[in-house]
Order: structure tokens, then sequence, then C-alpha cells
């Protein structure tokens, strides 16, 4: 907000500037109304228009990466036997709720009083007598007014009509605010006051948009009729005024030398063009100060691998997908606790915690040749054409060019004793389906909260998760998201899912609490015979374990041990898929300690 108030400022400024330095003593009325007109609507636009200038620069490796769980749910609780990280609470600002407050009170006034004025020109019209003239309606008022006018409306007064005192002059000036509908332009900067009220430029700008209007009736006027009889005319009703004169175009908008001056003023066509060429400039040179944003693409030098997508600015790419999302970050290795709108981060902590946005998918270059065998080399495999499960024979009716992209996701499973065996799930998509459902899918981040946690020990997601027990490290081996990664043939990152997000499996408080609870409770040491050792275990639906086991392990006492432990732990908060708990397998690899 603050950035759009800043700039349309500025732009309404130089623009009313110019009008005011060059425009406003010359005779080109009508191009002036365009221009008072449009610097309003471009200032309020400005904000919003971002023109790239595309620079070089190098190619920087991301150095640091961070774990980055995505969720919509609300902070998990610590448990009590482990003494919790202590985050760093933010006070509550009210001075932006108060300021708001005031401004909406404000708003909703004006926004009343604007109602109520046009009400009255209704009833006016409503409950006087009512006279066609020349394509306008006169409404004849008994109150001794000047003629005014309000849409295609003219009021005046009723006396004056019947014995026939009203110039012909007054007539064709009213007539004029009628046909070009000045009463619009009225309308429109009085509605950007109500909204932009606190903003001094807006009543300079209505000010000059009225005298434009009576500088345009007055040049009608004296194209037919002789300029001293005129001017003698509107000294004679300078003393008269319009009712609701905030809203109406009337005859004695400021009556002052300016118009007198005008009436009999000429510009030459030179002048003219130079001036409307100053004013393009005057744009154009506010358009390269406001708008303008530099855009690196990485030279060929540093890598010649980078295709087109990656010439984006990481900074505003990031910038776009994030916008509008609130930010809960939760850093438990930095006791940092943050809840904020994206737009409040730092940019160093945009870089830092936000480092991998996915790209936009673009239109599709379709599935390669390698792929597709890939796809049918793999035993057991299982396909889906457009998230609909097939059989390999359906599969095979159809031709790899009737694909627009593929992926494929591997789930694993083992027994004691035995090697992992793996299961591969296709996926490909039909080009109306990539244009319709995944083109668009990472334009921009998909909920309207983004929470990242970060713990003290490094956590892998997946089927099968690794980690060593009660380690500290920063580096983390193996990052999942909520947006995954997966091998397609155009770099396009697709899964079975529907717009409910799904969740990995999580432990109160962090993995390394859970690490702490069995290392705490269990002499994994004495159970254990090689210097690493799996341990296995299923978290079933209602956040429970079951199932432990030591791989290679055949002593029912060592697996008793294990049970007694493992499922009095405190409950996980179990993963969900579309929504709803499923039942996962999960491991950790144990370090026997050295003596």
């Amino acid at each position: 907000m603050e950035t759009f108030l800043i700039k349309s400022a500025i732009s309404m400024a130089a623009l009313f500037l110019l009008y005011k330095l060059f425009l406003e003593k010359e005779k080109m009325h009508r191009f002036n109304r365009f221009y008072l007109l449009f610097s309003l609507i471009f200032s309020l636009c400005i904000p919003f228009i971002t023109v790239p200038i595309y620079v070089s620069t190098p190619v920087t490796p991301i150095q640091d990466s961070v774990l980055m769980i995505h969720s919509v749910t609300e902070q998990q609780p610590v448990i009590n036997s482990v003494a919790p990280t202590v985050l760093v609470q933010p006070e509550v600002n009210y001075t932006p709720y108060i300021i708001l407050g005031l401004y909406c009170l404000i708003t909703a006034l004006l926004v009343i009083r604007f109602a109520i004025n046009i009400t009255r020109f209704y009833k006016l019209k409503k409950r006087n007598q009512n006279i066609p003239y020349k394509g306008a309606t006169l409404v004849l008022i008994d109150n001794n007014i000047p003629p005014h006018t309000f849409l295609n409306t003219v009021y005046i007064n009723k006396k004056e009509y019947e014995n026939q005192s009203i110039e012909p002059e007054l007539y064709s000036h009213e007539l004029t605010h009628v046909k070009q509908l000045h009463t619009l332009d009225i309308l429109f900067i009085e509605l950007l006051k109500t909204i932009l009220w606190f903003n001094p430029l807006l009543y300079s700008y209505k000010k000059a948009i009225q005298l434009n209007h009576e500088f345009l009736a007055d040049e009608n006027v004296i194209y037919k009729n002789d300029i001293i009889s005129y001017q003698r005319l509107l000294l004679n009703r300078s003393q008269q005024r319009a009712p609701i004169a905030m809203l109406a175009s009337n005859l004695n908008f400021p009556i002052t030398k300016k118009r007198f001056v005008m009436m009999t003023k000429t510009t030459p066509k030179i002048k003219t063009l130079a001036l409307k060429l100053a004013c393009v400039l005057t744009v154009t040179a506010i358009v390269y100060f406001l708008s303008t944003e530099n855009v690196a693409y990485a030279g060929t030098q540093q890598n010649e691998t980078l295709t087109a997508t990656d010439s984006v600015n990481p900074d505003s790419r990031r910038d776009e997908y994030f916008k509008g999302v609130n930010i809960i970050i939760q850093d438990s290795l930095r006791d940092v606790f943050i809840n904020t709108p994206y737009e409040k981060l730092t940019l160093e902590q945009k870089r830092y915690y936000l480092a991998n946005v996915p790209k936009k998918n673009g239109d599709s270059d379709g599935v390669s040749e390698e792929d597709y065998k890939f796809s049918l080399e793999q035993k057991d495999s299982h396909f889906y054409i457009d998230n609909k499960k097939i059989s390999r024979e359906e599969f095979l009716k159809h031709k790899r060019k009737e694909f627009a992209s593929t992926t494929f996701e591997m789930f694993g499973e083992t027994k004691a004793g035995e090697e992992i065996s793996m299961t591969f799930m296709m996926f490909f998509y039909t080009y109306p389906y990539y244009n319709k459902h995944i083109k668009h899918k990472y334009d921009h981040y998909p909920n309207t909260t983004c929470q990242i946690t970060i713990s003290k020990t490094p956590l892998e997601y997946g089927y099968f998760n690794t980690q060593k027990a009660g380690s500290r490290t920063d580096k983390i081996t193996d990052m999942r998201q909520e947006i995954e990664i997966s091998a397609t043939s155009n770099n396009f990152e697709e899964k079975n899912k529907k717009a409910t997000p799904n969740r990995s499996a999580s432990f109160p408080g962090g993995r390394e609490l859970f690490d702490s609870y069995i290392t705490n409770n269990l002499d994994l040491d004495d159970l254990v015979k090689d210097e690493k050792t799996y341990i296995t275990f299923k978290i079933n639906t209602d956040g429970s374990v079951s199932d432990p086991e030591i791989i290679g392990n055949k002593d029912p006492d060592i697996t008793n041990r294990l049970k007694k432990v493992f499922e009095a732990s405190p409950k996980w908060i179990p993963k969900q898929e579309d929504g709803k708990p499923v039942k996962i397998g999960t491991s950790y690899l144990y370090h026997k300690k050295t003596k």
C-alpha cells in the first residue's frame, strides 16, 4: 500500500505540475480534458506496471538449504518431558488497526455524503416541472439560482424561464456541459476523493477539471456570439450560486481573469504539437523511473545449460509466487518466530527461508522417447492417465505424442534381511488436461498461509526416513516440500493430489524430541550389534506407533523391549493424503556409540 500511495502521488504531482506550468495557459481545451483524466487514471495504474530491463549477471550457486514444511495447520504442542525451544513472540502493534479504522470511518462518511448529493438532484427533478429541450431536460426551480447542469438535466429558475429572461447564450453554455458529458468527469474525481480523501492533489485536479469545462463551454458559446456581450453577461450572473456546486457544472465556476483571457487567446499549431510531445516524454520518464525493474539473466559463460525459464529474476519470481500469502516461520535452530504477510519480510528473510520457488510450467514440449521407454520397462508399474488408473494394456493403446507430460512416484517396502523392493506409479497427462489443470498450477502459492518449520535435527520425509539419532546439524540431506520434485520429461512437478494439502507425518515438537524420548527410555547400544542399524516402525492413522523392528533382528526379547518403549511414546500427527490420515512406515539410522 505504501508503494502504491508514493508512486501514484509522484506521478500525479509531476503530471499536474506540467499542466499548471504549460498546458493550462494554452487554448487546447479538448486535449487538456483528456490529459487531466488520463493523468489520474495513469497515476493510479503506474504502481501496478512493471517494465523489465534484462541485464546479465553471473550465476551464483545456492550455498544453504532450508527444510520447509508447507501447511495451514496450527502450531503443534511441545512434549512436556523435553525442554522446549523458547520462541520469540512478536509484540502486537495496534497502530495500523487504529489508522485503518479511522480511514474506513471517514471514507464511509464521505461515501454517504456523495450518495446524498446525487440523490438531491433526482429529488429536485422529481418534485419540479420537467421540460424537454434540445436533447436535454430543463427542470424549473422556484429558488433564485443560476442555470447549472447535472448529467443531461439543466436546472434553471422557474420565474426567469416563464418571463423568458434567460439569455440564449446561457442555454448554449449549459447544453455544452450536457453534450460533452462533463458531469461524468466530476463524478469520477469526486469518487476518487471519497476513497483517497487524504491526497491533496485530487482537490487541485478537480478545480482544474471544472475550470477546463468552463473553457470548453465558453469556447462553444463565443463561436456563434459576440465575446464582449458574453463577458458582460457572465459578470452580471456572477453573484448567483448553484446548490450542490460540488457535483454540478455551473455558469459561475470561478469568474476569473483566466476565463476572459482564454476567450481571446490563440495557440499556434506548432506549439500545440510541442506541448503534446512534452506530455508523451513526461509519461515515458515516469514509467522509466517508477516502473522499470532490472531482471537478471545468467550469462552463457557461467552456465551454458540454463534454459529460458532460468533467466527470470529469482526475487521477482518469489514476489510473484508468494504475493498476498501469510508467512509463519518457526525456526527452532535460531529461536525465531515470524507471523506476517510475505510483503513485510526483509529481502534477507525471503532469500533465506523461501529460497525454493517452483518455476512456471508454461507450454509443454511433450514426453520424450527416453521417459516413455523408461515407464514401459519398469516391472509391476501402475499407470495413470489424467490421474485415472488404467491397465498397462489400455495404456499401450495411446501414442506417446498424445501426452504433454509425465512423472512417477516410487514406493518401497522391505522385510527383515531382504532388500527393498520398489513399486512405480507412472502418471501421464494429455494436452487438454495439462493446459487446464497443470500449466498454471505453480503460478502462485496454492494456499493463503505458508508455514515453515526448521528443527535442530534434519528431517527426511518419504516412505523410509533415515536419520542419525541425536545428531545436531544444519544441513538438510534430503529436502521434501508440499511441492515435491519428481523426475519428468519437462521438469514438471505433479502428483495425484486434490485441493486439500497433503502433510507428512510429524512428531509434536520435532523429530529430535522423539529421538530423545527413545534414547532416554531405551539403551539401544545394548540392543544393536552392528555399528549401523535401521530401526523401522509404523505410524498409524491415530498417531500411535506400532511394529518397531531392528532390521536383521530375530530375538523376540529385543522385539518386546522395543515394543514396550515405542508403543508407549506420545502420539504422532499422522501423515495426511487428500485431507485423510494414512498409515505409513518409517525408520531412522542408529549409530552405535564407540567406546
